[in-house]
């Protein structure tokens, strides 16, 4: 009996997925939840609200990213229905926890902790785009 020659296809060698562009973006909230307006001690903020002194947004960190070859979008899931008119650092503190998430997102599609530095309040702020 002779033996079978059996060919095997040699894996080739992924390259790691890299960091093209990381944002965070602060956009309209479309379908804000607005039912506490209903409770009476949140009368004068409905009638804000209904003036357009404020809008609803939400946050969420992005990041282009080249994964063999072709530039796919990651995004981290966002958090929704903060009223624009809060606080700054508020806004600061949600984009820090997006990029923080978003930040694990990269690292699980193997993308190096060396392109995507530890978040701070410091680094964050030039990346928050407002769109709202």
């Amino acid at each position: 009996m002779t033996a079978r020659k059996r060919v095997v296809e040699v894996a080739h060698k992924r390259t790691a997925p890299t960091v093209q562009a990381i944002r965070v973006r602060v956009m309209t909230d479309e379908d804000p939840d607005t039912s506490y307006f209903d409770e009476d001690e949140f009368a004068d903020r409905r009638a804000e609200f209904e003036r357009g002194d404020f809008t609803f947004v939400g946050v969420r960190a992005e990041a282009e990213v080249a994964i063999e070859g072709v530039i796919q979008t990651l995004t981290s899931g966002g958090l929704w229905g903060i009223e624009s008119d809060s606080d700054e650092s508020y806004i600061e503190d949600v984009a820090l926890e997006e990029y923080d998430a978003l930040r694990e997102i990269l690292k699980a599609v193997g993308v190096s902790t060396r392109e995507v530095p530890v978040g701070d309040k410091k680094m964050i702020k030039p990346l928050i785009k407002w769109e709202a």
